[in-house]
């Protein structure tokens, strides 16, 4: 089965905006989730204190080599590194360094523990090869989450990207099945608007 298909015809305008809404609306979930995480012991708070000061410096934008942000994550293979590197990562997109971006999750993947983490790091990244016409490595990346609690933001994803390559009738099959899989009713009636607009065609 071949991702990309050559089809000349002009593509349904579905993709684009409400990949980004979706996208932003489980990241902003995941975040959530992370910070009210609390630190159990003085080590952890110490980390918890420097962590924020990172994120206020990169929030700032006005340090163009983030030269500390990148000795942060280097020294803290955790959680906090890896959310460092998520919102250092969000930085260069806004920069439109996608390349810069992409590597900085990747490095992260290699030593991230969490298995959510990870996968979040994968969703991102797959997110940055979507960005950059790169449909296969977009996919390639999105399979190498297993955990079925996922399963039905991975199958979204999928659609997405059947969608952006023409292939409208898996795109379909990939949103029912992130249908079938999610709980949320709000995102039920998402995916229902995706499938029906599309359907409509």
């Amino acid at each position: 089965m071949h991702l990309i298909q050559n089809n000349q015809t002009k593509k349904p305008s579905i993709s684009r905006k409400k990949v980004f809404l979706i996208t932003f609306f489980f990241i902003m979930i995941f975040t959530m989730l992370f910070f009210i995480i609390k630190p159990k012991n003085k080590t952890k708070n110490l980390k918890n204190i420097k962590y924020e000061e990172i994120i206020k410096e990169i929030n700032a934008k006005k340090n163009s080599d983030f030269i500390n942000i990148e000795k942060f994550i280097i020294e803290n293979k955790n959680i906090y590194g890896t959310l460092v590197s998520l919102s250092l990562a969000k930085q260069y997109i806004l920069k439109n360094n996608l390349e810069k971006a992409f590597i900085q999750l990747k490095t992260s993947l290699k030593y991230t523990k969490d298995e959510n983490l990870k996968n979040i790091l994968r969703l991102r990244m797959s997110e940055i090869k979507i960005e950059q016409n790169k449909d296969k490595d977009a996919m390639q990346i999105i399979q190498e989450i297993k955990d079925d609690a996922w399963k039905s933001i991975v199958e979204n994803i999928k659609g997405d990207i059947f969608m952006k390559s023409g292939n409208i009738q898996l795109a379909i099959q990939a949103w029912k099945k992130s249908k079938y899989f999610e709980e949320s009713k709000t995102f039920k009636e998402i995916l229902n608007m995706k499938i029906n607009e599309v359907e409509k065609k």
